[in-house]
């Protein structure tokens, strides 16, 4: 998923939601009194989101599961720290807040019971007070369709997506062809993702010990059509 090519448009062109949604995350993390400490970003991606968080003050760990997601990441923010690793199998350091913005938790083969070992890993992680913050898809109602196509000055992707109902899983198929210098590259992805609902969602990171709030927005950044925010804190104990 996401090598050098997908990876390399995805960077040049469809980097929106973490560059609008990184600022409004960190004005979220403030508002719960984090503002300075160790941020983990959990599909990381090109190291946009990873990128804003550094200029803001914070120490960055950035995971993905895309080597070539991981090269762009260095490059892009090159304070902070990256990795390859699959969330199936990650487990953060210990950390302030967890960040996995664009769908990411969506994309976990294996489904919620995978998610909920995650889920509990990550709450493991976080110091008390801690914030983990992401986005799922919890419907697929105007997230398919027959083809649309991009275009770049080196580079074009056309992509449909197509929604298994009863399986609840969500297909986009992706072609990418790409100029590099006086070569013609093409590449496909075959991406699935599985929606989750509220309901769902929010009782798996409630039993991982979380508290939970769930929105159509980070702050003043509305997601997309079918797209939720999550907002789940780690309690502080009380004192005696």
């Amino acid at each position: 998923m996401y090598s050098v090519d997908l990876a390399y448009v995805h960077d040049a062109a469809f980097g929106g939601v973490a560059r609008r949604a990184a600022p409004e995350i960190v004005r979220l993390l403030r508002g719960c009194g984090i503002r300075r400490g160790h941020i983990v970003d959990v599909g990381c991606g090109s190291g946009i989101a990873a990128a804003c968080f550094v200029a803001r003050g914070y120490a960055v760990t950035g995971t993905d599961v895309s080597p070539a997601m991981i090269r762009l990441a260095r490059a892009n923010a090159p304070a902070a720290q990256f990795r390859v690793a699959p969330i199936e199998r990650l487990r953060p350091p210990p950390c302030d807040a967890v960040v996995a913005v664009g769908e990411i938790v969506n994309y976990v083969s294996g489904g919620l019971p995978v998610l909920q070992r995650f889920f509990r890993r990550v709450h493991d992680a976080l110091r008390p007070g801690g914030v983990f913050a992401f986005d799922f898809v919890e419907s697929a109602a105007g997230r398919t369709f027959a083809a649309k196509s991009f275009g770049g000055a080196d580079w074009a992707l056309v992509a449909r997506a197509t929604f298994d109902k009863p399986r609840r899983l969500l297909t986009r198929r992706i072609v990418i062809v790409r100029t590099i210098g006086r070569r013609i590259r093409h590449a496909s992805e075959t991406h699935q993702v599985r929606i989750y609902s509220r309901t769902e969602m929010r009782r798996a990171l409630e039993t991982a010990g979380f508290s939970v709030a769930i929105s159509r927005s980070y702050g003043r950044y509305r997601l997309m059509t079918g797209d939720v925010a999550v907002i789940a804190t780690r309690a502080t104990p009380t004192r005696l």
